[in-house]
């Protein structure tokens, strides 16, 4: 379905994330920090989760940082982290970071992205693409993460439990060629059925909670949770694919065939 132009690197240990690229038939390689491989982009060679996934527990928000904001500086927390593990970041994170709030929001797409220049901190010409993405689920103003344990996952479903939450996805693409960074984000909105503690409990027993931000996975056991959703279920699942397909041919990463 689309031919593969530039190298892509997929620095995420999410295997939902792996399979939508694999679906779609685009060649790619998945960064493995933990294990020090690059392996191609098969399902058979899929490795574990948990890679990059540091900054899902250490990062907070600012207390003037939006949501949308806090997503996508994580997902290119990620991409410096695979930048800074490939040895071809010159400097730190203070200095690669320090022209974020410089950023100039595109319109080139049938979506906006904000690009930024890396010039001064990577030292590559490789055509390649780094791909992370950070999913996070906010009630209000409130974040909630993955949880610690049972009795948080259980918590953190009993507040979303009859209530509308925003589920917001954040990509960014690093293309080491261009010395460039593209990031954007998506939002979607979930409903949930005021489901009984029992149910809520029963739920979390199953162990599924504890690998996702808000306690929950809709595309597994967890589907039964919503009532309604509005927007993408990708950006649910944990990444945009129309979005990312749709800049991936705009930027030449992936042609047609």
């Amino acid at each position: 379905m689309f031919q593969t132009k530039k190298k892509i690197i997929v620095a995420s240990g999410s295997p939902r994330r792996q399979q939508f690229f694999s679906n779609l038939g685009i060649s790619f390689e998945v960064l493995n920090v933990q294990k020090n491989e690059l392996y191609q982009g098969q399902k058979k060679n899929i490795p574990a989760r948990g890679i990059l996934g540091a900054y899902d527990k250490e990062e907070r928000p600012s207390l003037e940082e939006s949501p949308e904001k806090y997503a996508k500086r994580l997902a290119m927390k990620k991409g410096l982290e695979a930048l800074n593990y490939l040895g071809i970041l010159q400097k730190g994170a203070a200095g690669f970071f320090s022209v974020f709030e410089n950023i100039v929001t595109q319109q080139e797409l049938s979506f906006s992205f904000e690009k930024f220049s890396l010039s001064s901190f990577l030292q590559s010409s490789e055509k390649s693409i780094i791909v992370t993405a950070d999913t996070i689920v906010c009630l209000d103003k409130e974040i909630l993460g993955k949880p610690k344990s049972e009795q948080e996952a259980l918590l953190m479903l009993q507040k979303l439990r009859g209530k509308t939450h925003a589920v917001i996805t954040a990509v960014s693409f690093v293309d080491c060629a261009e010395n460039a960074c593209y990031v954007f984000s998506d939002k979607t909105e979930v409903t949930f059925m005021p489901w009984a503690d029992d149910i809520l409990q029963s739920y979390v027993k199953t162990g599924e909670s504890l690998d996702k931000a808000g306690a929950y996975g809709i595309s597994g056991l967890g589907s039964f949770l919503a009532s309604s959703v509005q927007g993408n279920l990708d950006t649910v699942i944990g990444l945009p694919v129309a979005k990312c397909v749709e800049f991936l041919l705009w930027n030449k990463a992936i042609a047609v065939l």
